[in-house]
């Protein structure tokens, strides 16, 4: 199958609804990842940054973004005006500093309370996000150790190999087909995902089968989707899927593939069944900048969001150039 394929999912014709221009966008709450000091915008230009790549993504399939900072202590009042949850990939720097940790893993506990309840919460983690999660539901803590390293950085292109759980997954659709033309779409995507390297990895740590399997509560919450081998033939974990609640993990990176609005539709079709309404005023918004980041991010990203948490920031605004930050009251990523 030619990596030119081009999936545009059927949808069913029905009756044009008139609808307002001024009917607000569902909003996922993205957190923001730590700066890593020596590079070069630490302490310059802001506290945190995420990826534009993450933010159009979404966007592109008509959900807004928000940033949470990662270090806030608003959780539940941001988790009341979010319809769901994004982690994002970042920095081998990130995975250590506990406040980053602490943060995901409170958002991650109010999405469990709330799916609990019947409050349809989802959530996404995107590679260093993913891994947040199988850290949160092992439930040691164990930042530092739970991972293990892996031969799979510096884009690494290869395709799904999937369990037969993931066959059966929700994140892929084929059984929960609403008729015979959308299952023979998942089922053409799904023999393309697995028939070509248009999965993009970029990581050094992840968690193999053996290790997931291991873990008493990760197991019990969480299946195994699809895995890879690194380029030393060692088996990871590439997608996972929670068991009952609507969380959805890859260790690859969708946003920066080809042809993967499989996956933001998907996404965007569990954003859209929760019920929260957003109301954020524009004093809950962050200052942002964006920045050229190749340097930054070891070639991975082009463009990144760099925030500062607050507007009486010690950190040099004049050295990051307030003028191009543009409207402050528009950092709805």
């Amino acid at each position: 199958m030619s990596l030119e394929y081009r999936f545009k999912k059927p949808h069913k014709s029905s009756p044009k609804k008139r609808t307002s221009n001024k009917k607000k966008k569902p909003i996922i709450g993205m957190i923001t990842v730590p700066l890593s000091p020596g590079k070069k915008y630490f302490q310059v230009c802001g506290d945190s940054y995420i990826s534009t790549a993450h933010v159009l993504w979404l966007q592109d399939v008509g959900i807004d973004v928000i940033a949470i900072p990662y270090n806030t202590d608003k959780h539940e009042w941001y988790f009341k005006q979010i319809n769901g949850l994004y982690l994002p990939s970042g920095g081998a720097f990130a995975m250590t500093q506990m406040d980053y940790y602490n943060c995901c893993k409170r958002f991650m506990e109010l999405a469990c309370e709330a799916n609990k309840k019947g409050d349809h919460f989802p959530v996404w983690g995107g590679c260093m996000g993913m891994q947040q999660m199988m850290i949160i539901a092992d439930g040691n803590d164990n930042i530092n150790h739970f991972l293990e390293e892996f031969d799979s950085f510096n884009n690494l292109n290869l395709p799904l190999i999937f369990t037969n759980d993931g066959l059966d997954s929700k994140i892929m659709g084929i059984a929960n087909s609403e008729d015979e033309l959308e299952k023979d779409y998942n089922e053409q995507f799904l023999l393309y995902l697995m028939s070509n390297n248009v999965t993009l990895n970029n990581h050094m740590l992840g968690l193999s089968p053996a290790k997931f399997k291991k873990s008493k509560k990760l197991n019990k919450s969480y299946k195994i989707v699809s895995y890879n081998f690194d380029r030393l033939g060692k088996k990871f974990i590439s997608t996972i899927e929670h068991k009952k609640y609507p969380f959805y993990g890859v260790q690859w990176h969708p946003e920066r593939a080809r042809d993967m609005d499989f996956f933001s539709n998907f996404f965007a079709s569990e954003i859209k069944k929760n019920k929260h309404r957003p109301k954020f005023a524009k004093k809950d918004l962050l200052q942002r900048k964006k920045v050229h980041c190749m340097t930054y991010s070891n070639n991975l990203y082009k463009d990144c969001y760099f925030y500062w948490h607050n507007r009486t920031s010690a950190h040099n605004k004049k050295l990051c150039s307030v003028a191009t930050l543009g409207n402050p009251l528009s950092n709805a990523v």
